[in-house]
Protein backbone atom coordinates (compact mmCIF):
# COMPACT_ATOMS: atom_id res chain seq x y z
CA UNK A 1 0.00 0.00 0.00
CA UNK A 2 2.14 3.13 -0.99
CA UNK A 3 2.58 6.08 1.87
CA UNK A 4 -0.07 8.09 1.20
CA UNK A 5 -3.00 5.60 1.33
CA UNK A 6 -1.89 5.00 4.72
CA UNK A 7 -1.93 8.14 5.82
CA UNK A 8 -5.38 9.03 4.25
CA UNK A 9 -6.79 6.03 6.16
CA UNK A 10 -5.26 7.17 9.53
CA UNK A 11 -6.60 10.69 8.79
CA UNK A 12 -10.14 9.51 7.80
CA UNK A 13 -10.56 8.12 11.21
CA UNK A 14 -9.59 10.83 12.70
CA UNK A 15 -12.50 12.46 11.61
CA UNK A 16 -14.44 9.79 12.90
CA UNK A 17 -13.14 10.25 16.28
CA UNK A 18 -13.40 14.05 16.63
CA UNK A 19 -17.22 13.35 16.63
CA UNK A 20 -17.00 11.77 19.49
CA UNK A 21 -17.42 15.21 21.71
CA UNK A 22 -20.50 15.70 19.54
CA UNK A 23 -22.45 12.74 20.31
CA UNK A 24 -21.16 12.43 24.01
CA UNK A 25 -23.08 15.79 24.43
CA UNK A 26 -25.94 14.21 22.28
CA UNK A 27 -25.71 11.03 24.45
CA UNK A 28 -26.43 12.92 27.64
CA UNK A 29 -24.27 11.43 30.00
CA UNK A 30 -20.48 9.94 29.02
CA UNK A 31 -20.71 7.27 31.59
CA UNK A 32 -23.91 5.36 29.86
CA UNK A 33 -22.80 6.27 26.62
CA UNK A 34 -19.00 5.29 27.04
CA UNK A 35 -20.57 1.38 28.15
CA UNK A 36 -22.92 1.34 25.36
CA UNK A 37 -20.10 1.66 22.94
CA UNK A 38 -18.07 -0.22 24.69
CA UNK A 39 -20.74 -3.47 24.64
CA UNK A 40 -21.86 -2.52 21.21
CA UNK A 41 -18.55 -2.11 19.50
CA UNK A 42 -17.63 -5.53 21.40
CA UNK A 43 -20.40 -7.48 20.27
CA UNK A 44 -20.58 -6.06 16.51
CA UNK A 45 -16.96 -7.00 16.24
CA UNK A 46 -16.97 -10.44 17.53
CA UNK A 47 -19.36 -11.49 14.98
CA UNK A 48 -15.90 -10.46 12.36
CA UNK A 49 -13.04 -11.35 14.65
CA UNK A 50 -12.90 -13.80 17.78
CA UNK A 51 -9.29 -14.20 18.50
CA UNK A 52 -7.22 -15.08 21.47
CA UNK A 53 -3.97 -14.21 20.26
CA UNK A 54 -1.60 -12.67 22.64
CA UNK A 55 -1.81 -9.70 20.12
CA UNK A 56 -5.47 -8.72 20.73
CA UNK A 57 -5.60 -9.77 24.71
CA UNK A 58 -2.84 -6.98 25.01
CA UNK A 59 -3.70 -4.60 22.23
CA UNK A 60 -7.71 -4.67 23.77
CA UNK A 61 -6.17 -4.70 27.61
CA UNK A 62 -4.68 -1.24 26.53
CA UNK A 63 -7.27 -0.29 24.65
CA UNK A 64 -9.67 -0.63 27.52
CA UNK A 65 -7.31 1.36 29.85
CA UNK A 66 -7.38 4.04 27.58
CA UNK A 67 -11.62 4.20 27.06
CA UNK A 68 -11.04 3.87 30.85
CA UNK A 69 -8.69 6.74 31.83
CA UNK A 70 -10.02 8.99 29.16
CA UNK A 71 -13.50 8.45 31.00
CA UNK A 72 -11.67 9.54 34.26
CA UNK A 73 -10.21 12.26 32.53
CA UNK A 74 -13.62 14.02 31.23
CA UNK A 75 -15.21 13.70 34.38
CA UNK A 76 -11.75 15.49 36.08
CA UNK A 77 -11.09 17.81 33.15
CA UNK A 78 -13.97 18.36 30.96
CA UNK A 79 -14.73 16.88 27.48
CA UNK A 80 -12.69 19.45 25.79
CA UNK A 81 -9.59 19.20 27.86
CA UNK A 82 -9.60 16.07 28.30
CA UNK A 83 -9.88 15.34 24.51
CA UNK A 84 -5.96 17.72 23.17
CA UNK A 85 -4.37 16.06 26.23
CA UNK A 86 -4.65 12.92 25.01
CA UNK A 87 -2.41 14.30 22.17
CA UNK A 88 0.68 14.21 24.08
CA UNK A 89 0.52 10.34 22.55
CA UNK A 90 2.75 11.61 19.66
CA UNK A 91 5.47 11.79 22.23
CA UNK A 92 5.12 8.64 24.27
CA UNK A 93 4.60 6.67 21.00
CA UNK A 94 8.05 7.44 19.82
CA UNK A 95 9.56 7.46 22.85
CA UNK A 96 8.47 3.53 23.17
CA UNK A 97 8.75 2.88 19.52
CA UNK A 98 12.56 3.45 20.37
CA UNK A 99 12.45 0.39 22.02
CA UNK A 100 11.20 -1.65 19.01
CA UNK A 101 14.00 -0.42 16.82
CA UNK A 102 12.66 2.98 15.09
CA UNK A 103 14.76 5.80 14.69
CA UNK A 104 13.47 9.06 15.24
CA UNK A 105 13.70 11.53 11.83
CA UNK A 106 14.57 15.23 11.73
CA UNK A 107 11.12 15.10 10.53
CA UNK A 108 9.24 13.10 13.45
CA UNK A 109 11.13 15.48 15.85
CA UNK A 110 10.06 19.02 14.08
CA UNK A 111 6.20 17.39 14.31
CA UNK A 112 6.46 16.43 17.42
CA UNK A 113 7.74 19.58 19.03
CA UNK A 114 5.16 21.59 17.37
CA UNK A 115 2.33 18.79 18.71
CA UNK A 116 3.58 19.67 22.38
CA UNK A 117 3.68 22.84 21.63
CA UNK A 118 0.50 23.30 20.50
CA UNK A 119 -0.78 21.39 23.81
CA UNK A 120 1.04 23.47 25.50
CA UNK A 121 -0.77 26.57 23.98
CA UNK A 122 -4.12 24.74 24.99
CA UNK A 123 -3.43 24.44 28.18
CA UNK A 124 -1.98 27.83 28.84
CA UNK A 125 -5.15 29.60 27.86
CA UNK A 126 -7.42 26.34 30.13
CA UNK A 127 -5.04 27.88 32.99
CA UNK A 128 -5.11 31.46 32.92
CA UNK A 129 -9.22 30.94 32.27
CA UNK A 130 -9.69 28.43 35.43
CA UNK A 131 -10.68 25.82 33.64
CA UNK A 132 -7.91 23.26 34.59
CA UNK A 133 -6.97 21.53 38.01
CA UNK A 134 -3.55 19.88 38.48
CA UNK A 135 -5.98 16.39 38.63
CA UNK A 136 -7.47 17.44 35.74
CA UNK A 137 -4.13 17.94 33.45
CA UNK A 138 -2.55 14.72 34.68
CA UNK A 139 -5.48 12.54 34.29
CA UNK A 140 -5.61 13.89 30.79
CA UNK A 141 -1.43 12.93 30.48
CA UNK A 142 -2.12 9.62 31.70
CA UNK A 143 -4.43 9.06 28.67
CA UNK A 144 -2.42 10.51 26.45
CA UNK A 145 0.54 8.27 27.90
CA UNK A 146 -1.69 4.83 27.66
CA UNK A 147 -2.95 5.88 23.95
CA UNK A 148 0.80 6.40 23.22
CA UNK A 149 0.94 2.69 24.51
CA UNK A 150 -1.87 1.48 22.32
CA UNK A 151 -0.45 2.97 19.28
CA UNK A 152 2.49 1.58 19.73
CA UNK A 153 1.28 -2.09 20.21
CA UNK A 154 -0.38 -1.31 17.04
CA UNK A 155 2.22 -0.36 15.02
CA UNK A 156 4.55 -3.45 16.44
CA UNK A 157 1.91 -5.71 15.82
CA UNK A 158 0.37 -4.59 12.47
CA UNK A 159 3.96 -4.99 10.68
CA UNK A 160 3.97 -8.47 11.54
CA UNK A 161 0.78 -8.75 9.72
CA UNK A 162 -1.73 -9.05 13.00
CA UNK A 163 -3.82 -5.80 12.42
CA UNK A 164 -7.00 -7.79 12.83
CA UNK A 165 -6.15 -8.37 15.86
CA UNK A 166 -4.88 -5.66 17.60
CA UNK A 167 -8.13 -3.59 16.12
CA UNK A 168 -11.37 -5.89 15.20
CA UNK A 169 -10.04 -9.05 17.23
CA UNK A 170 -8.91 -6.42 20.71
CA UNK A 171 -12.23 -4.78 20.92
CA UNK A 172 -13.93 -7.09 23.18
CA UNK A 173 -10.99 -7.32 25.40
CA UNK A 174 -12.10 -3.56 26.54
CA UNK A 175 -15.12 -4.85 28.48
CA UNK A 176 -12.69 -5.79 30.84
CA UNK A 177 -11.94 -2.37 31.80
CA UNK A 178 -14.70 -0.55 30.70
CA UNK A 179 -17.49 -2.68 32.63
CA UNK A 180 -15.59 -2.10 36.19
CA UNK A 181 -15.02 1.59 35.16
CA UNK A 182 -18.92 2.17 34.62
CA UNK A 183 -20.02 0.53 38.15
CA UNK A 184 -17.73 2.60 39.81
CA UNK A 185 -18.92 5.74 37.98
CA UNK A 186 -22.63 4.62 38.96
CA UNK A 187 -21.61 3.85 42.48
CA UNK A 188 -20.81 7.42 42.76
CA UNK A 189 -23.92 8.34 41.51
CA UNK A 190 -21.79 9.56 38.30
CA UNK A 191 -24.66 7.71 35.98
CA UNK A 192 -27.88 9.18 34.86
CA UNK A 193 -30.50 7.78 32.78
CA UNK A 194 -33.01 10.31 32.34
CA UNK A 195 -31.31 10.70 28.72
CA UNK A 196 -31.35 6.94 27.89
CA UNK A 197 -33.08 7.10 24.43
CA UNK A 198 -30.23 9.74 23.34
CA UNK A 199 -27.64 7.56 24.99
CA UNK A 200 -28.43 4.58 23.45
CA UNK A 201 -28.05 6.44 19.84
CA UNK A 202 -25.06 7.82 21.10
CA UNK A 203 -23.95 5.31 22.23
CA UNK A 204 -24.71 2.40 18.82
CA UNK A 205 -23.48 6.03 16.90
CA UNK A 206 -19.52 5.81 18.59
CA UNK A 207 -19.54 2.04 18.43
CA UNK A 208 -19.69 1.80 14.99
CA UNK A 209 -18.26 5.40 13.30
CA UNK A 210 -16.00 5.98 16.17
CA UNK A 211 -14.86 2.82 17.34
CA UNK A 212 -14.75 -0.63 14.73
CA UNK A 213 -14.20 1.54 11.52
CA UNK A 214 -11.31 4.27 12.70
CA UNK A 215 -9.53 1.46 14.79
CA UNK A 216 -9.79 -0.89 11.86
CA UNK A 217 -8.85 2.04 9.31
CA UNK A 218 -6.20 3.19 12.00
CA UNK A 219 -4.31 -0.44 12.32
CA UNK A 220 -4.05 -0.96 8.80
CA UNK A 221 -2.67 2.61 8.39
CA UNK A 222 0.08 2.00 11.28
CA UNK A 223 1.09 -1.09 9.61
CA UNK A 224 2.65 1.04 6.89
CA UNK A 225 3.98 4.02 8.72
CA UNK A 226 6.29 4.78 11.98
CA UNK A 227 4.42 5.12 14.96
CA UNK A 228 5.23 8.83 15.49
CA UNK A 229 4.00 9.63 12.11
CA UNK A 230 0.65 7.60 12.78
CA UNK A 231 0.45 9.42 15.97
CA UNK A 232 1.12 12.69 14.39
CA UNK A 233 -1.34 12.27 11.79
CA UNK A 234 -3.93 10.99 14.24
CA UNK A 235 -3.36 13.82 16.43
CA UNK A 236 -5.34 16.25 13.52
CA UNK A 237 -8.82 15.20 15.20
CA UNK A 238 -9.04 18.19 17.34
CA UNK A 239 -8.87 20.40 13.83
CA UNK A 240 -11.86 18.40 13.03
CA UNK A 241 -13.50 18.74 16.44
CA UNK A 242 -12.99 22.24 16.44
CA UNK A 243 -14.68 22.62 12.60
CA UNK A 244 -17.68 20.88 14.37
CA UNK A 245 -17.84 23.17 17.04
CA UNK A 246 -18.27 25.89 14.66
CA UNK A 247 -20.81 24.57 12.29
CA UNK A 248 -22.92 22.70 15.05
CA UNK A 249 -22.86 24.87 17.85
CA UNK A 250 -21.38 28.29 16.21
CA UNK A 251 -18.07 28.20 18.79
CA UNK A 252 -15.24 30.41 17.54
CA UNK A 253 -11.96 29.42 18.82
CA UNK A 254 -9.63 31.93 20.68
CA UNK A 255 -6.89 33.14 19.09
CA UNK A 256 -4.20 31.01 20.94
CA UNK A 257 -6.46 27.61 20.26
CA UNK A 258 -6.39 28.34 16.13
CA UNK A 259 -2.40 28.85 16.40
CA UNK A 260 -2.75 25.52 18.48
CA UNK A 261 -5.03 24.11 15.20
CA UNK A 262 -2.59 25.52 12.81
CA UNK A 263 0.62 23.76 14.61
CA UNK A 264 -1.31 20.54 14.25
CA UNK A 265 -1.72 21.03 11.05
CA UNK A 266 1.71 21.87 10.17
CA UNK A 267 2.83 19.07 11.83
CA UNK A 268 0.83 16.40 10.36
CA UNK A 269 2.24 17.62 7.11
CA UNK A 270 5.76 17.26 7.90
CA UNK A 271 5.02 13.97 9.32
CA UNK A 272 3.90 13.22 5.74
CA UNK A 273 7.48 14.39 4.43
CA UNK A 274 10.00 11.81 3.03
CA UNK A 275 13.26 12.64 1.92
Amino acid sequence: MPITWAGIRIVIASMLWSTIGVASLYGGDVVLVSLIRTITASTISALFVRSRSKASIIAGSVLGALFFSYLISVLLAGVGPAAYLLYTAPLWSSLIAIKYGERLSKYSVISISLIIASIALMVLESTLYGTLTAIGITSGLISGIIYGVYISITRYYSIKGLDKEVSLGAIPYTLVSVLPASIICYTLGRVEFKHLGNSLIAGIYLAIFCTIIPYRLFSIGAKYLSASTSAVLASVEPVFACMWDYVIFSKVPSAPLVIAYALITLASIIASTRK
